[in-house]
């Protein structure tokens, strides 16, 4: 199956979709209500010459919404995680996990970390389900 490219609109849909076919994620997530905005950091060597904003609208285990943004509009969500495009990419082939990364420093956190800590299995299969979705990515073509 040929991939779709990383935080396109197609993308989105696909990974919506693996989000909401998850009974662990729904079962892990019970209880949470706040919106994430991911910040993607431009690399203009890797192909990713503008910075990108994916709003994920979660709410009690179920995708609502997943949504390619600007940076911006991924800034005002509740948890803002912001890195580089390259840091993402390892978080999405699971050569680093998220919340670690958050811990680290290697992710930047906006929002509360305790919350975000307690709801570390539903981060995790966040992470499983974006790694099902096929992708593309700017720096592989």
């Amino acid at each position: 199956m040929a991939g779709v490219a990383f935080a396109s609109d197609e993308w989105a849909e696909k990974f919506k979709e693996e989000i909401n076919k998850s009974v662990s994620y729904k079962a892990a997530a019970r209880g949470w209500k706040w919106t994430i905005g991911f910040v993607v950091e431009a690399e203009p060597d890797k192909n990713v010459p503008e910075p990108i904003g994916i709003v994920m609208d979660l709410f009690d285990g179920e995708a609502r919404d997943v949504k390619i943004t600007s940076a911006a509009d991924a800034k005002k969500c509740d948890f803002i995680i912001t890195a580089s495009y390259s840091r993402w990419k390892q978080v999405i082939n699971k050569e680093l996990d998220a919340i670690r990364g958050m811990l680290t420093g290697k992710l930047k956190l906006k929002g509360d970390l305790t919350t975000i800590v307690r709801y570390t299995k539903a981060a995790q299969e966040l992470t499983e389900c974006a790694t099902r979705v096929p992708v593309e990515w700017p720096d592989e073509r």
